[in-house]
């Protein structure tokens, strides 16, 4: 898959200085990118899954059901799988 993202040139400048000041692994562009994508994506899910359950455990105390909510994350990293 491949993704593109058009930036200004204030926001290319930014990025720049922002890669270098921080890229402290000797990651490539791509691999940093990369990295920041995946970690932002699942910023948002866990953010999203806090608000469902929030939501859900608003709606058992209207509703007056004393069970709690309880979501299992799944630890598996697909990018971090190796063939045998």
């Amino acid at each position: 898959m491949k993704l593109q993202f058009n930036l200004s040139k204030d926001e290319a400048t930014a990025f720049k200085n922002f890669y270098s000041a921080v890229n402290v692994n000797d990651n490539t562009e791509e691999e940093f990118i990369k990295a920041a994508f995946i970690l932002g994506l699942r910023t948002m899910e866990k953010s999203i899954l806090e608000q469902m359950k929030a939501e859900m455990e608003k709606q058992q105390q209207e509703e007056g059901v004393s069970e709690s909510v309880e979501f299992v994350e799944d630890e598996t990293n697909e990018t971090e799988k190796t063939e045998e």
